[in-house]
C-alpha cells in the first residue's frame, strides 16, 4: 500500500497511511536490495546488502502457492502476485526499493550455436539477429529476450571456416512482461533478471574457475520434482538437462516428528533407510549418457567433476554411492559456506539451507568486481567428497568391473592354447620324465615325513611275523637236501 495521491486533510491521515508512507520512503533510499525467488508452486523472499567485500543475505521468508498462481513459474495475474509480494514485505518488515528476480531455467530455452570466428563476441548479438545466419530456435529472436556468452570450447571447422561455440539463453518477452507488470504492482523496481543455472554458475565460481583445461564441471541439483544436470567449462553453462527426481530426503518436519517420536520412546528406530545404489541407477545412467553423448558431439576428451546440491543431496551415504557408481569425483557443498557470503540469517527450523543454492547464487551476482575477492578459504564449503581412485593405487568395485574382460580374454586364450598344445605337452613331460628316471634311477629323493617311512617298515615287519616257520623250513629243507642217486646203478 502506498499513501493515497487524493488530498486530504491532516485529521484524516490514519497511523497506519503514515507507516505506510515512511516505509515507502525507507526504502527508495535504501542499499539493500530484495531478492525473490520465483519457483512451481513458491516463491522466497531474502534481502541482500554488501559489506566489507562480502554479501550478507538477512530474513529469508518462504511462502507457498496454490498451483492456479503460476503457469510454468510465471505469474498468471500480475496484479494480484504484485499485491500478495507487497503484503509480504510490508507485513516482514523488509526494506528495499530494488528486486532481483530469479526464474527457474524451465522458463528459458538454451543450447549451443556456432558463430564464425570472424564476428566478435561485440557484434555476436547483431549476427544471431540477421535471419540470415541459419540459426533457428523455437523462440524467435524478435519475440524474446536473449543472452549469449562465448565458450571455452575447441573451434569448429567445417570446410574451410572455422567457428566459435556459444551459449544461448532465450526467454520470451511476454514473460519478462508479466514480471515487469508484477513489479510494478508491487512497486518495486527491477534491477536483475537471473535463470537458476546462471545463479547455480555464481554460486560455483571459485570451482569453474579453476577447472583444468581437460576437466569440466556437472552439477547435479537433486530437486523434490525433479533433477537439475549442467555441464560447465571454464567459461560457465554450456549444457542442461531435466531428469527424474531420486527418493526424497525428509522434510525439516518429518525430521522433527521423528526425533519427538524416539524422544517419547514410541519408536526406537528411525524410520529413515539410507541410499544405495538401486535407488540412484536410473540417475547414473542418465548422467552417464548425457556427458559421455556430450563428448561425442563436440568431439572432447575431458574428464567430469560432480558437484551436488538441493534438498535431496543430504542422503548421509549419497557421495559415496554416486561416486562409485558413475568413477567420478563427487562433492557435496554446504551453499551458505560460500567464501563470498559472510552472513546467512535464517531459522534452520523453517529454513533448509540446503534449498538456498538458488538464491544465495542471485545475491552473488549482485556483486560488483571489486567485492568479489576471496576473504576467507573454502573449507566450509566442501562438506563431503569422494576421489576417484587411481590406476596403480588398490582397484575399487568400479576398477575391478573394467578388469573382469580382460581377465576373461586372457583366460580364454590360455584355454585355447592348453587344448591346442594338450598332446604335444603331455609327449614333451613323459619323455622328460623317462630321461630322468634312467639317469636318477639309484638317487630317489628321501620321503619328507621320516615317520611315514617308520609305519611303512612296522607294516612290512608285521606281516612278515606271520611267516617266520616258513621260511625257515624253506631253509632248512634247501640246506639238508640230498639227491637220491641209487637208481643209477641199477642196470
Amino acid at each position: 500500500m502506498t499513501l493515497s495521491t487524493t488530498k486530504k486533510k491532516l485529521n484524516d491521515y490514519t497511523f497506519e497511511d503514515l507507516k505506510n508512507f515512511f516505509y515507502n520512503l525507507a526504502r527508495k533510499i535504501s542499499s539493500k536490495i530484495v531478492l525473490i525467488e520465483i519457483g512451481n508452486d513458491f516463491f522466497n523472499i531474502a534481502i541482500a546488502k554488501c559489506e566489507n567485500k562480502q554479501l550478507l543475505i538477512k530474513k529469508i521468508y518462504r511462502q507457498n502457492l496454490p498451483k492456479e498462481a503460476l503457469e510454468k513459474s510465471i505469474p498468471k495475474d500480475p496484479v494480484a502476485f504484485g499485491t500478495m509480494i507487497s503484503n509480504v514485505l510490508q507485513e516482514n518488515k523488509l526494506p528495499g526499493q530494488r528486486v532481483a528476480i530469479l526464474l527457474p531455467s524451465d522458463t528459458c530455452y538454451t543450447r549451443l550455436i556456432e558463430i564464425p570466428e570472424n564476428i566478435n563476441q561485440e557484434n555476436s548479438k547483431e549476427y544471431l539477429e540477421d535471419p540470415n545466419s541459419g540459426i533457428q530456435i523455437p523462440i524467435s529472436i524478435n519475440n524474446s529476450d536473449f543472452d549469449i556468452n562465448l565458450t571455452s570450447l575447441p573451434k569448429k571447422k567445417v570446410e574451410k571456416k572455422v567457428f566459435n561455440k556459444y551459449f544461448l539463453s532465450s526467454i520470451p518477452k511476454k514473460n519478462v512482461n508479466l514480471i515487469l507488470n508484477t513489479l510494478k504492482n508491487a512497486n518495486l523496481e527491477l534491477c536483475s533478471l537471473q535463470m537458476s543455472h546462471i545463479c547455480l554458475a555464481n554460486l560455483l565460481e571459485t570451482e569453474i574457475q579453476n577447472l583444468g583445461k581437460d576437466n569440466l564441471l556437472i552439477s547435479v541439483e537433486l530437486l523434490d520434482e525433479f533433477t537439475q544436470f549442467i555441464i560447465f567449462d571454464s567459461s560457465g553453462p554450456i549444457l542442461l538437462k531435466r531428469f527424474g527426481s531420486i527418493r526424497s530426503y525428509p522434510t525439516i518436519e518429518e525430521r522433527a516428528l521423528s526425533n519427538k517420536e524416539v524422544d517419547n520412546k514410541k519408536n526406537q528406530n528411525n524410520n529413515y533407510l539410507p541410499i544405495s545404489k538401486l535407488d540412484v541407477k536410473v540417475l547414473t545412467r542418465e548422467i552417464k549418457q548425457s556427458f559421455n553423448n556430450f563428448l561425442e558431439i563436440n568431439d572432447l576428451d575431458m574428464n567430469g567433476k560432480v558437484i551436488l546440491t538441493g534438498r535431496n543431496s543430504q542422503h548421509k551415504n549419497l557421495v559415496e554411492v554416486l561416486g562409485e557408481s558413475l568413477d567420478m569425483n563427487v562433492s557435496l557443498i554446504s551453499p551458505i559456506g560460500n567464501n563470498k557470503l559472510k552472513e546467512f540469517d535464517y531459522n534452520p527450523e523453517i529454513i533448509d539451507q540446503f534449498s538456498m543454492s538458488r538464491i544465495i547464487g542471485l545475491g552473488l551476482s549482485l556483486l560488483r568486481e571489486e567485492y568479489s575477492e576471496n576473504i576467507t578459504n573454502d573449507t566450509n564449503f566442501v562438506i563431503d567428497k569422494y576421489v576417484k581412485p587411481l590406476l596403480n593405487s588398490n582397484p575399487s568395485k568400479s576398477d575391478s568391473k573394467k578388469l573382469k574382460p580382460d581377465l576373461k580374454i586372457e583366460v580364454d586364450k590360455n584355454k585355447k592354447d592348453v587344448k591346442v598344445n594338450a598332446k604335444k605337452s603331455s609327449l614333451v613331460v613323459d619323455d622328460k620324465n623317462k630321461k630322468e628316471e634312467k639317469v636318477n634311477v639309484n638317487e630317489l629323493p628321501p620321503l619328507p615325513d621320516l615317520k611315514i617311512k617308520a609305519d611303512k617298515k612296522k607294516k612290512e615287519e608285521k606281516i612278515n611275523a606271520t611267516k617266520p616257520s616258513l621260511l625257515e623250513d624253506d631253509k632248512k629243507n634247501q640246506d639238508g637236501f640230498k639227491m637220491d642217486t641209487s637208481f643209477l646203478d641199477v642196470d
